[in-house]
C-alpha cells in the first residue's frame, strides 16, 4: 500500500503537476507512485530516443523521491481513439495494486486532450473501492495544473481550474522540482514559455502568496471522504 498515486498522461506531467508537493510528502516517509499512461510519447516534438527517454523518466522520478513509474503504452495525442473502459481498467489495476489514500490527476478542462481522457477515466477508477469492499477506500482526489496545458485552455466557469488546496513547498521543494524537471531533455524552455524556470518560480510564488506560504503548488480538491 502507498499514500499517493499520481496518474498522468505523459512523462514530465508528474513533475510539472505534483513534483514539489510529492517531494514534500516523501520527507514524511510517504510513498509516491506515478502512473504514466502514454509512456512512449511518440508524437512529441524533439522527443529523444526511447532509450534516452526512459533514462530521463527514471532519473527525474528518482530525483523527486518518487517510486519508479508504472508505464502504459496508450497512443500519444490519440487517447480519444481508445475505448474509455480500457483506460479506466488500466487505472483500476494500479489502484487495486497500490491501494492509495490520495490520487492526483489532470484537470478535465486542460487543452491537451490526452489529459482530458486520463482525468475522466481516473474519476471513474477512484470509485473502485465502492464496488470492491476488499480494497482500502481512497480518501482524496485532486486535479493538478500542468503548465502549457491547463492555463492554455480557454474554458471558463465550472470547467476552469479552480484551486482550493495549496501545499507549501518552500525553496527546497521548488528547487527539487526544477532539478527533477531538468532531467527531462528538451522540456524546459526559454522565458516566456510556461515551462521556463522563471515561470515555474513565478507560479510557485503566486500560489504561495494566495495561501501566505513560501512557495506552493495548487490543486483542486474534488473528492474527500471523512472530516
Amino acid at each position: 500500500m502507498i499514500d499517493t498515486l499520481i496518474v498522468v498522461a505523459h512523462p514530465d506531467d508528474e513533475i510539472l503537476g505534483c513534483g514539489a508537493s510529492g517531494t514534500v510528502l516523501t520527507t514524511f516517509k510517504k510513498k509516491v507512485q506515478p502512473i504514466i499512461l502514454c509512456g512512449e510519447v511518440n508524437a512529441r516534438t524533439q522527443r529523444p530516443s526511447s532509450e534516452d527517454l526512459f533514462v530521463d523518466i527514471k532519473k527525474a522520478n528518482l530525483t523527486a523521491g518518487f517510486s519508479e513509474p508504472v508505464m502504459g503504452n496508450f497512443p500519444n495525442i490519440s487517447m480519444n481513439t481508445v475505448p474509455h473502459i480500457e483506460i479506466v481498467q488500466f487505472i483500476e489495476k494500479q489502484i487495486e495494486k497500490f491501494q492509495p489514500l490520495k490520487v492526483f490527476t489532470h484537470h478535465p478542462g486542460d487543452l491537451n486532450d490526452d489529459h482530458v481522457q486520463v482525468s475522466k477515466a481516473c474519476q471513474v477508477a477512484v470509485r473502485l473501492f465502492q464496488r470492491r469492499l476488499d480494497l482500502r477506500p481512497i480518501n482524496e482526489l485532486y486535479f493538478m495544473e500542468i503548465l502549457s496545458s491547463t492555463e492554455w485552455s480557454f474554458e471558463t466557469g465550472s470547467n476552469a481550474f479552480q484551486p482550493n488546496t495549496f501545499i507549501e513547498i518552500g525553496e527546497d521543494g521548488l528547487n527539487k522540482k526544477i532539478k527533477a524537471l531538468k532531467c527531462y531533455r528538451r522540456v524546459i524552455r526559454d522565458f516566456p514559455h510556461p515551462r521556463s524556470i522563471k515561470v515555474l518560480r513565478s507560479l510557485a510564488a503566486y500560489r504561495g502568496a494566495q495561501a501566505n506560504y513560501n512557495y506552493a503548488e495548487a490543486f483542486q480538491l474534488v473528492f474527500k471522504r471523512g472530516i
